[in-house]
């Protein structure tokens, strides 16, 4: 399933790099569904993505809400705190 010597999961992990920092992608064979491939950017990111992505899922399945996801950015003023 190799195009031009690229694996679908190789060619999938060069797209999401160019893009974004941090990310875990799990694929599936159909015909192989007790095994798969995972590859991420970086193993501690790639936990921290997991678990929310875990507590999403298990949200979405209970077909509840989760308020512990509703974040609440901050803004700080870092050049204040490089002058002190």
């Amino acid at each position: 399933m190799d195009i031009e010597g690229v694996t679908p999961l190789e060619h999938a992990k060069s797209l999401l790099g160019e893009f974004y920092r941090n990310y875990v992608i799990i694929v599936q064979e159909d015909d192989e569904p007790t095994n798969y491939d995972v590859t991420y950017s970086d193993p501690f990111a790639a936990k921290g993505l997991l678990e929310l992505a875990n507590k999403y899922q298990t949200t979405f399945l209970e077909g509840g809400t989760d308020t512990e996801m509703d974040w609440i950015w901050e803004e700080t003023d870092d050049e204040e705190d490089e002058m002190d």
